[in-house]
């Protein structure tokens, strides 16, 4: 392809690029906009300054200091994610940059619709589901029931427990994800010990169940931290249910709290069939849960490892684990002990 075809053909994808194109040379000046970009900033000649077209404090900073900007909102509210190339001369002197400006807006409405839906349901499923179960609780108070029917009343309340804990997590994943979650933090005095100690003490009963031996220790250089407790006890009860979920009969469980390296780790720990290194790669995503033979007939969303992902990064922590297949597994969720996360005294 010659040079006048080639210069032909990329004026042509310019033009009809949906996304706004600004092309500036090494001193910043423009060199050329697509139709898109003169929309959104209006018509500017060639070799107007960089700063007099964007004006936008926040695209000039990401432009001319490599601030971060992950999103940029436009005056008329429509969302872009920039991307920023550069071309450099024989000397590798910048001498000409390109700012691509994504146009996300419709994602963001789909996103929105999505997680408004999912709020809706989830609020208007809880009160059937309440009934349910306080109807199903009552059943042996209005007489005596035989065998069976305990057993199908156990089964009503059992699946009652799997679809509260559905709900909650699909909840708690939209709400409490980092790209596109609407949760909105509620910091206050969090105390790790005396919240490890109250979810072991409410599995104790399922622990019980599946002869699992499950035990708790908080270390006493743990501080209160100032920190969203629902959001940290949803992650903690994620960890706690998994591990109780996923542990053979007849294994263990410890739930650990402890200082280390300035922040606080909550591990907790079981002596199940361990995790292949391919597979910890994933566990941590939406949606994601092991396919193998042992766990066919447990109950998942494989929402919970991305809830105590978002939980922990929301804190400025991560979230992680260590295993050996055969071994079983320990998951870490971490929470530095700096900024936000430290209880003021005045």
């Amino acid at each position: 392809m010659n040079l006048e075809l080639s210069h032909r053909v990329l004026s042509l994808i310019l033009l009809n690029l949906p996304d706004p194109v600004l092309v500036f040379d090494g001193q910043q000046r423009l060199l050329l906009m697509n139709p898109a970009a003169e929309t959104l900033f209006g018509q500017s000649e060639s070799g107007t300054e960089l700063r007099t077209i964007l004006k936008a404090e926040e695209l000039i900073a990401y432009m001319l200091e490599r601030q971060p900007l992950p999103e940029w909102t436009a005056a008329d509210g429509r969302v872009y994610v920039p991307r920023l190339d550069e071309t450099r001369d024989q000397q590798g002197n910048a001498d000409a940059s390109v700012l691509i400006l994504r146009d996300v807006t419709q994602f963001k409405k789909v996103s929105r619709n999505q997680a408004e839906f999912m709020r809706i349901v989830s609020h208007d499923i809880r009160s059937p589901l309440t009934y349910i179960q306080g109807f199903a609780n009552m059943l042996a108070m209005v007489g005596p029931v035989n065998e069976k029917q305990e057993h199908f009343v156990e089964k009503v309340l059992s699946g009652i427990a799997q679809i509260t804990s559905l709900v909650d997590n699909i909840q708690d994943a939209g709400r409490f994800d980092l790209e596109t979650g609407f949760y909105e933090m509620n910091r206050d005095q969090c105390d790790l010990d005396e919240m490890a100690h109250r979810i072991v003490q409410n599995h104790l009963v399922p622990a019980e169940k599946g002869e699992l031996a499950i035990t708790v220790e908080v270390a006493n250089n743990v501080p209160v931290i100032n920190a969203d407790k629902n959001m940290l006890e949803r992650a903690l009860t994620n960890l706690v249910d998994n591990a109780i979920k996923y542990t053979p009969n007849g294994q263990q469980v410890h739930v650990a709290v402890y200082s280390e390296n300035n922040s606080v780790i909550i591990a907790v720990t079981d002596t199940g069939y361990g995790i292949s290194i391919e597979n910890q790669k994933l566990l941590f995503q939406r949606h994601v849960r092991l396919a193998r033979q042992e766990h066919k007939r447990i109950k998942g969303s494989g929402l919970g490892l991305f809830i105590v992902k978002s939980a922990a990064q929301r804190h400025g922590g991560d979230a992680w684990v260590r295993s050996e297949e055969g071994k079983g597994s320990t998951f870490y969720l971490s929470i530095p002990l700096k900024d936000e996360n430290l209880i003021i005294h005045n």
